[in-house]
């Protein structure tokens, strides 16, 4: 296990450069609630399947964020991960750089999964914006290793609306790897709270598409 993670974080970097902004830390007390039900398809038969995710984070302290990371569909679980994330270096810097630790189930397997994330605040057209790219590797209780990544442009459209543009890639235990592109557009229905729509466009490892209802919270 302990070679397995060092060569997953060798690995993490690399993937960064290919591709949830978790290079921020949660202020401490306060907490961020994300539920989304999504339907992805056709498959090889031509069906399309539901699936949800549930993510939750909470700042322990000024520089430890835990949280927890589900998701699955009808049927089952297939995810159920607790992490911890710490920032690397001075907070205040432009650059942010943070480091997870995860620990939990993934697909029925005992599996850790240590995560790299970076961001940056941006200005465009004068309003407030980020660059975010989350990595992570997955190591199984045996010797197999799956990587993950994501890749974040969002910008505030509006004092209530964002657009969220969101390229995703992994290289899964089995099935080929995959890159899918996931806009998303987010709405304050009232301080504290958003809804999000998204749409999802697999471009690398299947023709399928999606679309994604969500909501925020924090608090």
């Amino acid at each position: 296990m302990l070679r397995r993670l060092i060569l997953a974080l060798i690995l993490l970097p690399c993937l960064a450069v290919m591709a949830q902004a978790g290079a921020w830390a949660r202020e401490k007390g306060k907490t961020f609630v994300a539920n989304s039900g999504q339907i992805e398809g056709p498959d090889a038969y031509g069906f399309y399947h539901p699936s949800f995710t549930f993510y939750a984070e909470h700042g322990l302290a000024d520089r430890l964020t835990a949280g927890a990371d589900l998701g699955g569909d009808g049927a089952r679980m297939s995810k159920v991960i607790g992490f911890l994330r710490w920032p690397l270096g001075r907070t205040e810097r432009r650059l942010k750089l943070a480091f997870e630790l995860g620990a939990g189930q993934v697909d029925a397997q005992t599996a850790l999964r240590p995560g790299l994330s970076l961001g940056r605040g941006i200005s465009l057209w004068g309003r407030n914006g980020w660059i975010a790219v989350d990595s992570r590797a997955i190591l199984f209780s045996g010797s197999d290793v799956a990587l993950e990544g994501d890749f974040t442009f969002g910008l505030s459209t509006t004092r209530k609306t964002k657009l969220i543009l969101q390229m995703q890639a992994g290289h899964p235990v089995t099935g080929n790897s995959y890159a899918r592109f996931a806009p998303s557009f987010v709405y304050e229905t009232k301080p504290g709270q958003h809804i999000e729509f998204g749409l999802s466009q697999t471009v690398l490892g299947g023709r399928t598409h999606g679309v994604k209802l969500g909501l925020w919270r924090s608090f």
